[in-house]
Formats: C-alpha cells, structure tokens, sequence
C-alpha cells in the first residue's frame, strides 16, 4: 500500500465508512451521512478522497439522481511495515499514517469496551456467556503469525455482514485482534 492511500485512510470518518460499505453493501453518501450521523457534504467528500486512492468505487446506479458507492472487492489490509527502501520522506509519512490509523482503532476498542462494560450484565445470559475478553503469550516464527493472523481473519469474515433483516438473532459485537511481537 502507498502513502497516499494508507494517509486516505488515516480519518475516522473514512474508515467508518469503508467499515459500513463492507457490512451493509452499497450506499449514496446521504445514506451513509443518516447512518453515520454526519452532512451528506461531509461523506460525499470523504467517498471522493477514498475513491481518488482506490478504495472504493461507483457501484451500479439505482437511480439517476445519486452516486451510489461500495467497497472495492477483495480484503483491505493496513500494512504495518515501511519498505527498507523507502525514502526519508516517505518513512516518516508512513509512520504518521501508521500512527493515526493505530490511534483511531484503539480509541474505537476503547469505546466499544466502555459500552461493553455498561450492558454486559444487562445482556441475556447466553450472551455474557458467549463473550471473551483476555490475552495470553505465544511464541511463534514471522511465518506462523502471519499463517494465524489469516486463519483468524478468515474465520471472521463470514460474520462481517450485517444480517438483512433486523428480525435476525444476530446481533452487533465489537471484534478486537491483535498481535504483538514483543522481541526485536
């Protein structure tokens, strides 16, 4: 991923709405200001920016009034590498872009855990019974943790779309992965 598009996606804003593209398929940006609680302006602005860097496209119009948009196809992954021939300039824009979209995803964990916190005790009991919350150490080659990190991902992705109807026994949950190397 270049600069330019990790930096399009270093705004809240764009990765809700690269978020809400992916679990609920295409939308206008009044829509997606409605669901977001933003300005139409607003949205269209930030579609536009994440179309400029590839992220999204025009899906197929529904009506002549709109541009409707949708996620381009396939996973988007946030590289957390710089290319060791990367230039001064491009490293330290890199890692600024690394920084912001690490500080934008921790803050959602945190919130996401604060309303946890709020109703997990309110929540019918299959459900406090079906939640995880905890770490552990693993030791595993560069190799074994990309394998894993793909194994997980995989095994989320079919839970990533918002079920059709809200009459559905599925319900929204905050899904948090990370992994860390702790060693040089």
């Amino acid at each position: 991923m270049k600069a330019a598009q990790l930096r399009a996606l270093a705004h809240p804003l764009r990765l809700q709405l690269l978020q809400v593209l992916h679990a609920e398929g295409p939308a206008t940006a009044s829509q997606l200001a409605r669901r977001l609680g933003e300005s139409s302006g607003s949205t269209s602005y930030h579609l536009r920016a994440l179309y400029r860097a590839g992220m999204v496209e025009e899906a197929e119009q529904r009506n002549a009034r709109e541009r409707w948009w949708q996620r381009t196809p396939g996973r988007l992954m946030i590289p957390n590498s710089v290319p060791s021939d990367a230039s001064e300039a491009e490293r330290a824009e890199l890692q600024a872009a690394h920084a912001q979209i690490e500080s934008i995803l921790v803050e959602r964990d945190e919130v996401a855990m604060r309303r946890w916190m709020d109703v997990r005790y309110d929540l019918p009991l299959e459900r406090q019974d079906s939640q995880f919350i905890g770490n552990f150490r693993m030791w595993a080659t560069a190799a074994e943790l990309s394998q894993f990190v793909t194994a997980v991902l995989e095994l989320a992705q079919p839970l990533r779309k918002a079920p059709a109807s809200g009459e559905s026994e599925r319900k929204e949950v905050h899904f948090t992965f990370r992994v860390l190397p702790q060693e040089p």
